[in-house]
């Protein structure tokens, strides 16, 4: 089973750490991680989630966990441009 956690930082749940133990509960075998930071240069999606995907990897071996990170800027502008077209 693949799955595609939902994530937030601060004061929001569920954390990464829950959504993995979450699925892993319900079988999850390969876990894609994306992240809404479109950008490169924040902490969280550069550094934060990254360390933290290398200690889930090593606290859940069975399960193949990925980041989809960092976006391809060219299709961030692609979405952003078709999205202001329609205002």
């Amino acid at each position: 089973m693949q799955c595609v956690p939902l994530r937030f930082f601060e004061c929001c749940a569920p954390t990464l750490e829950e959504s993995v133990g979450a699925l892993n509960e319900k079988g999850a075998t390969h876990i894609t991680v994306a992240t809404t930071m479109f950008t490169p240069g924040g902490s969280h999606s550069e550094i934060e989630t990254t360390e933290l995907l290398e200690q889930l990897r090593k606290q859940c071996p069975d399960i193949t966990l990925r980041y989809a990170w960092p976006f391809d800027l060219d299709l961030v502008a692609t979405m952003l441009a078709t999205q202001v077209k329609q205002f």
